[in-house]
């Protein structure tokens, strides 16, 4: 009798291990056939729980020019998905009593001209009203990043748009600048750089390395290239905005994009790959998370409101949306030469990520592509665990 049960658990368990194995096979050939039908250089898309990598893909090129394929370990710029780790850094700043959530940013970073109005909430939910100029050219070279003085560029960038586009806490409105003071903040509090904070006391305690995420362009070995497609009508609006500069040849149809760092590290200046951001993200989902304690992680997922009370779709940090009546939290990131997208859906206690090296700056259509990714997951993934 117990080798017949023995047996059929065994039967049992191989069934389910050929359904998963057929499930992976079904999404790793959509994926390689979306990856031709839009024209994509180069993919990676991964999903996790709270203590697993549930699904890795990786595919296309880091490097058209070179053929050298996307993997596990490639980087990509993040763009405005650093967001979300600049928040984490100032809810662990709020955590450790050095931050108030509802002090004025003039408190801790006074250099601006804003209103004394605008507190750290405000910023963080995108409510302070700061404007949100158009940062095509807020980029320098790889070979000019040593010498390039931030603080001159953020006084510039202040000075041309130094009038709020409405009160604070009066409604939604996003912005980069918000962002690249909220780095300010850090700094002024905390004592050290931005990048250093960020290492210290977020990657270094998740063991998330510096080739896996961090301020500092990659190897070239592991770097993907950014491309923008080079017949298109946005690549007309680049030449004639001036970032053509930051091109370097062509390939495949495709211009590439030299190695660039983004003026502000705290708006858009991560590099990082799957497997380094699904480490923070199994944080955020874990019952003990390392980076701040329970109750700091559900204030960073909590929704917040403007001064009236209307709701925002926003949490201090995250856009707020669903999908197939799933909720999810996200932040989508795009610009010059990739874009990218994190999301959490809590009910399911999972987290998937994509990075790809094509230009795009829409979050709407980088939210669509989220969508299109993880219903093709987690429509092959739970049927085959019916």
């Amino acid at each position: 009798m117990k080798s017949k049960v023995q047996i059929i658990i065994l039967l049992i368990m191989s069934t389910f291990a050929m359904a998963e194995q057929n499930g992976i096979a079904m999404i790793n050939d959509v994926l390689d056939r979306k990856i031709k039908e839009d024209k994509i250089p180069g993919l990676q898309y991964t999903v996790l729980d709270d203590s697993n990598l549930i699904f890795e893909y990786s595919s296309g090129f880091r490097d058209l020019r070179k053929k050298d394929p996307v993997t596990s370990n490639t980087a990509f710029m993040l763009n405005s998905s650093t967001k979300v780790f600049t928040a984490a850094a100032i809810l662990q700043l709020v955590e450790k009593g050095q931050v108030d959530l509802d002090h004025r940013l003039s408190k801790y970073y006074s250099d601006h001209p804003y209103s004394n109005e605008i507190t750290i909430r405000h910023l963080l939910s995108q409510t302070s009203g700061i404007p949100n100029p158009l940062p095509l050219k807020w980029l320098h070279l790889k070979e000019n990043h040593s010498k390039f003085d931030e603080k001159r560029a953020l006084v510039n960038i202040l000075a041309d748009n130094a009038s709020l586009s409405f009160p604070p806490g009066e409604k939604y409105g996003y912005s980069n600048i918000a962002y690249w003071l909220l780095g300010k903040v850090i700094e002024a509090v905390s004592g050290e750089t931005y990048c250093d904070y960020l290492r210290h006391h977020v990657f270094d305690p998740l063991k998330i390395t510096s080739s896996e995420l961090g301020c500092t362009i990659p190897d070239d070995n592991t770097l993907a290239v950014g491309y923008q497609k080079k017949y298109s009508f946005f690549s007309i609006f680049l030449y004639f905005s001036g970032v053509s500069t930051f091109f370097s040849d062509t390939q495949d149809g495709y211009l590439a994009f030299k190695q660039i760092y983004h003026n502000g590290p705290s708006y858009g200046g991560l590099y990082g790959s799957g497997q380094g951001i699904a480490k923070f993200l199994s944080d955020m989902l874990s019952e003990n998370p390392v980076v701040f304690g329970r109750e700091m992680r559900d204030l960073f997922f909590t929704k917040q409101a403007t001064s009236t009370g209307e709701p925002v779709a926003m949490t201090l940090g995250w856009r707020t949306g669903s999908i197939n009546n799933i909720s999810y939290f996200e932040k989508p990131g795009g610009g010059p030469g990739g874009h990218s997208n994190i999301r959490i859906y809590p009910d399911k206690k999972m987290a998937t990520i994509f990075l790809i090296n094509k230009t795009e700056v829409s979050e709407s259509t980088i939210s669509q592509r989220s969508n299109y990714l993880d219903s093709l997951f987690f429509s092959a993934y739970e049927g085959n665990a019916k």
